[in-house]
């Protein structure tokens, strides 16, 4: 789409009013270990304007501890008092096997986002979606180091920094949580919006090393750090392997 000068204003004009009116529910799900910046980076992104109300939901109302250290997250309403919403989002986890054992988040994944406009996530927030029946027959991204496990759910991977398909959108690993963010914010509200939040946020990244994608860091960094993450997860979840399977298989038992 091709941008003209008067088009800005409008865009940004837009920006600085607080929507009026019923506004579109954004749900986030939060739960124990996950990762911060998932959902950080994209709800900075969506709630620029007001033009939506954003709620961020778990089983209760007790602070969610996250994968930081002394770093949690308030829920501001639970599954049984929410049952519809625009946009379903799922942040990742650098440990995403230990939590396919939270049974009734995933079944409220399921039910919600089946009917849910836009079904969305953020890294291995898909390995979730795709545990609560989500994804089959779907393209999606997930963090680069885990996108193998998506066949398991009949995904349908790909090595994308974010990935559209049809009213599914997913994002890469941590940070790509802003780009995902603009990339929605732009199918929801238009180019010229998403691209004024983006120069509100001035978000135009330099990283210091060019390291950021297996392709580029090489194949010795690659497996060092692939290495590093796995024994993470075993040490947490040793028996990762055989969740992610029966997580698999509960899929065509259940949905």
């Amino acid at each position: 789409m091709k941008n003209t000068s008067k088009e800005y204003p409008a865009a940004l004009s837009s920006l600085m009013k607080a929507s009026s009116g019923e506004k579109p529910t954004l749900a986030f799900v939060i739960f124990p270990g996950m990762t911060p910046l998932d959902m950080i980076g994209p709800a900075t992104v969506l709630e620029v304007g007001g033009w939506l109300n954003i709620e961020y939901v778990w089983r209760d109302l007790l602070p969610v501890h996250t994968e930081l250290a002394h770093i949690s997250f308030s829920p501001s309403i639970t599954f049984e008092q929410l049952d519809k919403v625009d946009i379903l989002c799922i942040p990742g986890t650098g440990n995403p096997y230990a939590v396919l054992s939270e049974l009734d988040m995933l079944d409220w994944i399921h039910k919600v986002g089946s009917k849910a406009p836009w079904v969305t996530s953020v890294c291995t927030g898909s390995i979730l979606l795709g545990a609560a029946g989500l994804l089959k027959g779907y393209k999606a991204a997930t963090h680069w180091s885990m996108t193998d496990d998506l066949n398991e759910f009949g995904a349908i991977p790909v090595n994308k920094r974010v990935v559209i398909d049809r009213n599914r959108v997913t994002g890469g690993g941590v940070t790509a949580g802003i780009d995902f963010g603009l990339t929605l914010l732009a199918e929801i509200k238009g180019e010229e919006y998403a691209q004024a939040v983006q120069l509100a946020m001035q978000y135009s990244p330099e990283p210091p090393f060019n390291s950021g994608m297996p392709e580029l860091a090489g194949k010795e960094m690659t497996n060092a750090t692939l290495q590093a993450i796995f024994s993470n997860v075993e040490q947490q979840t040793p028996n990762y392997k055989e969740i992610l399977i029966k997580s698999a298989k509960r899929i065509s038992d259940i949905y």
